[in-house]
């Protein structure tokens, strides 16, 4: 993916999902009880960003990754503990959260939707 195009969807993306509204949903959901090695954010844009067809992720592969981002180094358990539900009904959030964002700039756009 080109610089361009990467920031072309990076950028509206972070739009939709400011950090306050992150680590709220975190606190909310119990993804996070108490700041610590794991933060929010940063899981959030690992998982959504660095995942996808081309790119070939294990979960050890999305770790190195958070570790790089957060510019830390994380034991395994701190890391894989972190695939609970409360991860789930995050992640659940986020993407509710992201369909009403998009609903709200398709309800003031009103042209027909063009994927392209």
């Amino acid at each position: 993916m080109s610089t361009d195009s990467k920031s072309s969807l990076e950028n509206p993306l972070r739009r939709m999902f400011p950090e306050e509204w992150l680590r709220k949903t975190a606190r909310e959901t119990g993804l996070i009880k108490r700041e610590r090695k794991i933060d929010p954010t940063i899981i959030f844009w690992v998982l959504t960003l660095s995942f996808g067809v081309r790119l070939q992720r294990t979960l050890a592969s999305l770790k190195r990754q958070y570790e790089k981002e957060a510019n830390t180094t994380l034991s395994d358990s701190s890391w894989y503990y972190r695939f609970t539900p409360e991860l789930v009904e995050f992640l659940h959030l986020c993407v509710i959260h992201g369909i009403e964002e998009l609903a709200k700039v398709r309800s003031l756009d009103q042209r027909p939707y063009s994927p392209c």
